[in-house]
């Protein structure tokens, strides 16, 4: 079983109803794989605030729920979170890719990665970092402690856990395996006679 499909395995284990997402590229297949599932309504978003304002509704109408998004988006609702959720004591479970992480080798993701986590130290946030697929299996441990604790809950999927290796290791793997190009053949064939 593929690691979308063990972290929706424990998504319905959790009992989760509704789901409301903004698309990142690494929590996209768990995306599509929610919207495909009959007994989880799903609810895309336009912008994040509008996740923890859906989760937070279904909170106050008895359903379970988890809102979806990437790193930068977590960072865009963090006011959200503290005025309504912490301040009002309104659990909101969130997945999270953690971009900008060390395995995360794009540049303009540097940033959430210095960010994110003392951002939510700071708002004494709780979150959980699961970066093994042994550690899919925490997930309905995590949802009960933001029930519990009535505040906000992220978790955050790693880049080794969603996309497996780091990017420059898949990238060199990629470079292997791919045919030469139509010049780098072109260049062959002519040093070989035209052959």
């Amino acid at each position: 079983m593929d690691v979308t499909a063990r972290i929706h395995e424990q998504l319905t284990k959790c009992g989760i109803k509704i789901a409301a997402s903004l698309p990142d590229d690494w929590v996209a297949p768990l995306i599509e794989r929610i919207a495909a599932d009959n007994q989880i309504r799903h609810v895309r978003v336009a912008r994040e605030a509008e996740a923890i304002a859906i989760c937070s509704g279904a909170f106050f109408g008895g359903v379970r729920s988890v809102a979806l998004m990437g790193a930068t988006g977590l960072l865009t609702c963090t006011g959200e979170l503290a005025t309504l959720n912490l301040r009002h004591q309104i659990p909101v479970f969130l997945i999270v890719s953690q971009r900008g992480s060390i395995d995360d080798h794009r540049i303009y993701q540097e940033v959430q990665g210095r960010r994110t986590l003392p951002l939510l130290q700071a708002y004494d946030f709780p979150y959980h970092i699961v970066d093994r697929p042994d550690e899919v299996n925490s997930i309905p441990d995590a949802f009960e402690t933001c029930r519990m604790q009535k505040r906000p809950f992220v978790l955050f999927l790693t880049r080794r856990l969603v996309k497996g290796r780091a990017r420059h290791e898949g990238a060199r793997r990629d470079r292997r395996s791919r045919p030469p190009s139509r010049r780098c053949g072109r260049r062959l064939r002519a040093r070989h006679g035209g052959q």
